[in-house]
């Protein structure tokens, strides 16, 4: 189960782990109550909650997370008896690897006593305490599902925020955050147009790049990073935003230009981390937006770009399955070694375990 950055609610997905090939058998999407979804991003604004109403907000969010799956299993008619574990991600609120803490809101108790099922939560909690920076944790995942023996493979995850997984033929895998995927983009359609995401990017295809915004942009310290890396809303902001752009700014420009700030940033870093890459696969919210995938594929004219739904996973529902399969791991009493992706000092029993 997975909830993203824009907080507009819960993907959550049904995976077969039993036979030799992992099938995700089915999916749903439940919508987060709007007046949760305004709590939830009232907190990533700086709002200041009291302990009560954060108590109240997790438990919240946590009933969502039950109702997605009281969904799914009706979908298929299937009991809770049935599915061996439940993994979820929460809903991430803050992310400051530097500060040593990463905080996902669910209760992992109350979802096992409302789904009667053994829940698996904080995956990046223990990455953190074992030095690693919490995320992103999808590229052990591409690790163990896309490798290709003899292909240079890079996978592209477009979500909040963007990740990228190296996968090289003998090499370790390493992967890191590129900085924003859609969180900038969604947040300034919604706040321009009341719409939850640009669809296609067709918006940001009708606005012109500001050069002189994007350049300001792309001075971000954290573009100069050196892996391990990850980063939030904390870094990535409206606000930000706010400060830089020229008071004059046409809306549809901005927003042609967040997305070329999104596309650079992910090609710069596939050129300089993943060079002699052959392939590319997309996954994630954004690899639906069109016109962003066809950028980025403009700007690698030396690799084939394609969507995961090419390796059997569709693309908005590889980190869901990514977390189902994390979970299967802390089951079985299986460590994940995230150490040339996180920073982590070694192999990991990655989350918490709630029984049924």
């Amino acid at each position: 189960m997975m909830s993203g950055t824009s907080a507009d609610g819960v993907d959550c997905c049904l995976a077969d782990f039993d036979h030799n090939h992992p099938r995700k058998l089915t999916e749903c999407y439940v919508p987060y109550n709007p007046k949760v979804k305004n709590k939830i991003l009232s907190i990533k604004q700086d709002s200041k909650l009291s302990i009560d109403e954060f108590a109240i907000l997790e438990l919240e969010i946590t009933r969502a997370y039950a109702a997605s799956v009281q969904t799914l299993l009706e979908n298929i008619d299937a009991s809770s008896k049935n599915i061996k574990a439940i993994g979820c991600h929460g809903q991430t609120i803050a992310h400051n690897p530097e500060q040593k803490y990463t905080r996902q809101l669910v209760n992992g108790s109350l979802l096992a006593e409302l789904t009667n099922i053994t829940t698996v939560i904080d995956f990046r909690g223990r990455d953190i305490a074992a030095g690693g920076q919490g995320a992103p944790l999808a590229p052990v995942f591409h690790n163990a599902f896309f490798r290709s023996e003899d292909k240079h493979r890079v996978i592209l995850n477009i979500g909040g925020m963007a990740n990228i997984t190296n996968l090289a033929p003998g090499d370790p895998v390493s992967g890191f955050d590129t900085g924003p995927g859609n969180c900038l983009l969604d947040r300034w359609i919604k706040t321009c147009k009341g719409d939850a995401f640009d669809k296609n990017g067709d918006w940001a295809k009708s606005g012109q790049v500001v050069s002189s915004l994007l350049k300001k942009l792309k001075e971000h310290y954290f573009f100069n990073l050196p892996p391990p890396k990850s980063c939030g809303s904390e870094q990535f902001n409206l606000d930000w935003i706010n400060q830089l752009k020229p008071v004059n700014t046409q809306s549809q420009d901005l927003q042609a230009t967040l997305l070329q700030l999104t596309v650079d940033s992910i090609v710069d870093a596939q050129n300089k981390y993943c060079r002699g890459a052959k392939e590319m696969y997309v996954c994630g919210g954004g690899a639906r937006n069109k016109y962003l995938v066809d950028k980025i594929s403009a700007s690698t004219s030396t690799i084939s770009v394609k969507l995961t739904d090419s390796l059997g996973v569709e693309a908005e529902w590889v980190e869901a399955f990514g977390f189902a399969w994390l979970a299967k791991k802390t089951i079985s009493n299986e460590p994940i070694d995230a150490t040339n992706v996180t920073g982590s000092k070694g192999r990991r029993i990655a989350g918490a375990i709630y029984p049924r």
